[in-house]
């Protein structure tokens, strides 16, 4: 998180921020189910009326399905507030679920910019 950025949840294993426009959110760390969850939960609370909102998701990783599942949550969240909403450097697992919903087919306003490739290991 940069200094331009309000905490709006934080756990020693993932960050939720907002820019001071409230243009931007940043997500950060590890995240399981539970904290999925609570990351929700607070988004719910958030006033949404921008033309166009970014989900930096750089630094993310989501531990499980339902951790996945709950971004999709949150995503369809953003997408009722906002007019566009724009998810900067997804996890594989959440652009993948993302197109397998059909959320990428049927909605313009959701846009993927470099969703993240799985690091493989050679053995």
């Amino acid at each position: 998180m940069n200094s331009e950025q309000r905490i709006l949840l934080s756990h020693p294993q993932y960050e939720l921020g907002k820019s001071a426009t409230g243009e931007c959110f940043t997500l950060t760390g590890d995240l399981d189910a539970e904290g999925a969850a609570r990351v929700l939960e607070a988004m719910e609370s958030e006033v949404l009326s921008a033309d166009l909102t970014s989900l930096d998701l750089e630094e993310l990783e989501l531990i499980d399905g339902a951790s996945v599942a709950r971004m999709v949550d949150l995503i369809r969240l953003l997408l009722n507030g906002s007019g566009r909403v724009r998810v900067l450097k997804s996890p594989q697992s959440l652009a993948h679920t993302l197109y397998r919903v059909g959320m990428l087919e049927r909605d313009a306003r959701l846009e993927l910019v470099e969703p993240r490739q799985e690091e493989g290991t050679t053995n």
